[in-house]
């Protein structure tokens, strides 16, 4: 039987392999909890960089009392969104890492969606 950490590893690279074929000509959107903090951040594949990123512990999230759950991620999804569109980023390609798309990852990236962001 193999363990949780194993399985995460390669739910993370199998979901990579399928996606980098087919999206070579955009942005990788990779979205990360913790167990305190939500992460996101847009990189350049063909020049290995991170465009812009975002948190949970920046300033725009100091009203919430819990800055990992479905509200927070919601409310970064929408932020993150607006932050790539005044970039003038538009189409990216979701990167959901070991995560199953439930919970905050389907909660950021349907508010993403919502505002604006193509994937």
């Amino acid at each position: 039987m193999l363990s949780k950490r194993l399985r995460h590893i390669r739910r993370k690279m199998r979901t990579r392999y399928k996606l980098k074929p087919s999206n070579l000509d955009r942005l990788r959107l990779c979205f990360y909890t913790s167990n305190k903090y939500i992460y996101s951040q847009v990189i350049d594949e063909n020049k290995k960089i991170t465009i812009t990123s975002l948190a949970t512990y920046n300033e725009d999230f100091k009203d919430f009392k819990n800055k990992n759950n479905i509200k927070a991620a919601e409310l970064l999804g929408e932020k993150f969104a607006k932050l790539l569109l005044d970039r003038k980023i538009k189409d990216v390609y979701f990167d959901r890492g070991k995560l199953k798309y439930h919970g905050k990852a389907k909660a950021f990236a349907e508010s993403a969606r919502k505002n604006g962001l193509n994937f």
